[in-house]
């Protein structure tokens, strides 16, 4: 069966006040549609059964996480004690589908991603399932660039692979983020792709591969799953996460595999990093402007104001960020909303409460 991993770690520090230490990015409501996690997990609702979606957090988060309101069986709400990246992240996700699921194919996305054309977003998703169980191949959706991005990985296409109808290619290689030359190199090239960090798996090979390639992994895992359904089993889970290392999916098991695939998803995809992507992604209108909550803008074009309380006036800007939360406000030009990570450091030393 499918079988869906959200994968809802990290801190999203860029979107500070609105997240802070206490709440990230993902349980963040960003587009005005619900919750970044929440928009993910409907996502993915045609496709996978709801007993199906599993969600990795942090233990940390488990104040935000509703199995109820995320739709998902108690059980498959996953909590880390401490993060470890994608890699430790999605072999919990996939040692517990195996106890369900053996045969199980497994897609795995990031939780704080959005997606504009959600009718193609699961056009494809379902070519590249069947591709994935057809193939047992690892298959990852690639991006086609619209700007030469600095901030994103890239992966290079090679032959196309099978059928046609597939859309998909032979992966090349993946590059790292490049610079503005570089990126403007693999723009002009038309062979790459941005790498969207969604990738699909089948279980068996998936454990093959963590086994060979990230052994203390495997190992670790195996041993704490034999206390599954026993008293010992969190204790045992927080063992593991002592012995393993701090790695990615990509790092640690994709640039090892001789022939992975990639089909190209032009679905409107945004990492939504900074309130700059945010604002462009929801940007529109002829003023440019964003507005949530009690807010007024006269007179202002492409400007991106939130408050979350009482009424911010904004008077004659032009791109900026205005952004109300709780106790804090930030304001910063739109060109510059990658320097708030920078902002949330200062904030930390001065005013941790805050943070």
């Amino acid at each position: 069966m499918n079988h869906a991993v959200v994968m809802a770690g990290g801190s999203g520090t860029r979107f500070w006040p609105e997240s802070r230490a206490k709440r990230a990015k993902q349980f963040l409501n960003l587009t005005g549609h619900g919750t970044m996690i929440a928009e993910t997990i409907r996502r993915f609702a045609p496709l996978v059964p709801p007993g199906n979606i599993w969600v990795v957090a942090g233990e940390k988060d488990r104040e935000h996480l509703s199995p109820a309101a995320l739709g998902i069986p108690p059980e498959n709400l996953l909590l880390e004690p401490e993060g470890r990246n994608t890699a430790p992240a999605v072999a919990l996700a996939a040692a517990a589908i195996r106890l369900k699921d053996p045969e199980a194919v497994v897609v795995a996305s990031p939780a704080d991603h959005a997606i504009a054309d959600l009718k193609e977003f699961r056009a494809i998703l379902r070519r590249a399932l069947r591709l994935t169980r057809e193939s047992g191949c690892f298959v990852t959706l690639g991006i086609p660039p619209t700007h030469p991005a600095t901030g994103y990985g890239y992966i290079e296409r090679g032959q196309p692979y099978g059928d046609p109808k597939t859309g998909a290619f032979r992966v090349r290689r993946f590059a790292e983020k490049p610079d503005a030359a570089t990126a403007r190199r693999f723009l002009r090239s038309g062979r790459f792709d941005w790498n969207s960090g969604l990738f699909l798996f089948r279980l068996p090979e998936f454990r093959q591969r963590l086994r060979a390639h990230l052994p203390d992994v495997h190992a670790a895992f195996e041993s704490a799953f034999r206390q599954a359904g026993k008293p010992g089993f969190q204790a045992a889970i927080r063992k593991a996460y002592r012995a393993i290392p701090s790695v990615s999916v990509d790092h640690g098991l994709l640039e090892h595999e001789p022939e992975i695939l990639v089909v190209p998803a032009a679905v409107g995809w945004n990492d939504i990093g900074t309130w700059r992507s945010l604002h462009e992604f929801l940007g529109h209108g002829e003023s440019g402007n964003v507005l949530f909550g009690n807010v007024i803008a006269t007179d202002c074009r492409n400007v991106l104001v939130r408050s979350d309380r009482g009424v911010v006036a904004v008077l004659g800007m032009e791109d900026v960020v205005v952004v109300r939360s709780g106790d804090a406000v930030l304001v910063c030009p739109r060109n510059r909303s990658e320097e708030v990570k920078g902002i949330v450091d200062q904030v930390k030393g001065k005013y941790p409460e805050l943070a």
